[in-house]
């Protein structure tokens, strides 16, 4: 998705000039008076000249007092109006330079873009809403589509695994994953080994607006390959994992959350603790229809349940 945003250089620079000069000139306007006309606080005129967006004509080298000239109300103004959209600071500096149609049009777009981003987070705020209301407070419907009765339990056999390891953000994991993936496959098969449709994402850190994991993307593969560069050859050791299926409607954020939740859930219902990172498991190519992924936890082992607590 196109985003509006500063360029990769600093602030374009302001129309007025700051110099130094001790006498004041009638149509010098004080900050304090520049702030009335201009409907901008005196910390906002300190903010924004430190940043480079609105810097006063001229400084009293005296004394250090900020003269502006009416000529800069305009851009004052424009910026006032700006930040009343919540528009960031930097992307603020970016555009107010721009021609008035110009810039009518590019706050439309970027508005465009925001409204299409808080109606993407209206699935978080439901999830948000169910799982923290009381009960009885709580809109019609389940908590989330998952639950703890989705779980079930396998054990897994040993596996070869070629692995990229990064940091990542929410909005980039995908993409990320899918093109180590597609680089570890290529590696394996330069290699003359065999591999299948299967992947997994390990997350070793949480990744979402406080962390960017990081995460360990790895494919299973059969025969002989070498590391390299940033390609990892290790051993996935055989463990129990306990497992929510996803389907391809649920395989996104936030609906995916609540698969994990639903699997914590049933880690605390049979006091069990997780043994290494919790993980996406993809084990068959993407559908739009049946389950397409799996989020698991590894057991501990040996793993003791009592009857008729593994799960479904």
């Amino acid at each position: 998705m196109h985003t509006v945003g500063p360029r990769p250089s600093s602030f374009p620079p302001a129309p007025a000039t700051r110099i130094l000069g001790p006498v004041r000139d009638d149509a010098d306007l004080t900050i304090g008076e520049f702030a009335r006309r201009s409907g901008l606080s005196l910390k906002a005129l300190r903010l924004y000249d430190a940043r480079g967006i609105l810097p006063p004509e001229r400084v009293d080298p005296d004394n250090g007092y900020r003269y502006y000239a009416p000529g800069q109300l305009d851009r004052a103004r424009t910026i006032a109006l700006l930040r009343r959209l919540d528009m960031p600071l930097a992307l603020v500096g970016d555009l107010v330079g721009r021609p008035g149609d110009e810039l009518a049009d590019t706050v439309r777009t970027w508005w465009a873009e925001r409204r299409r981003e808080l109606d993407d987070r209206g699935p978080a705020v439901d999830l948000v809403v169910r799982t923290v209301a009381a009960p009885d407070r709580r809109p019609d419907g389940p908590v989330t589509g998952f639950s703890s009765d989705d779980v079930v339990v396998t054990q897994t056999p040993a596996r070869r695994v070629a692995t990229i390891r990064r940091h990542v953000t929410q909005r980039e994991l995908v993409a990320t994953f899918m093109a180590d993936v597609l680089t570890l496959r290529q590696h394996l098969a330069d290699a003359g080994a065999a591999t299948d449709h299967e992947f997994w994402v390990l997350f070793h850190g949480a990744v979402g607006p406080d962390g960017d994991g990081p995460v360990e993307t790895c494919v299973p593969y059969e025969g002989h390959a070498d590391p390299t560069g940033a390609i990892v050859l290790r051993e996935e050791p055989a463990h129990h994992l306990a497992s929510v299926p996803v389907t391809a409607q649920d395989c996104c954020y936030p609906q995916i959350i609540g698969a994990y939740l639903a699997l914590e859930g049933w880690l605390a219902e049979r006091g069990l603790d997780g043994t290494g990172p919790v993980r996406e498991l993809y084990p068959v190519p993407w559908s739009d229809q049946g389950v397409v992924a799996h989020v698991a936890q590894p057991l501990p082992d040996p793993l003791t349940l009592p009857r008729g607590q593994t799960g479904g």
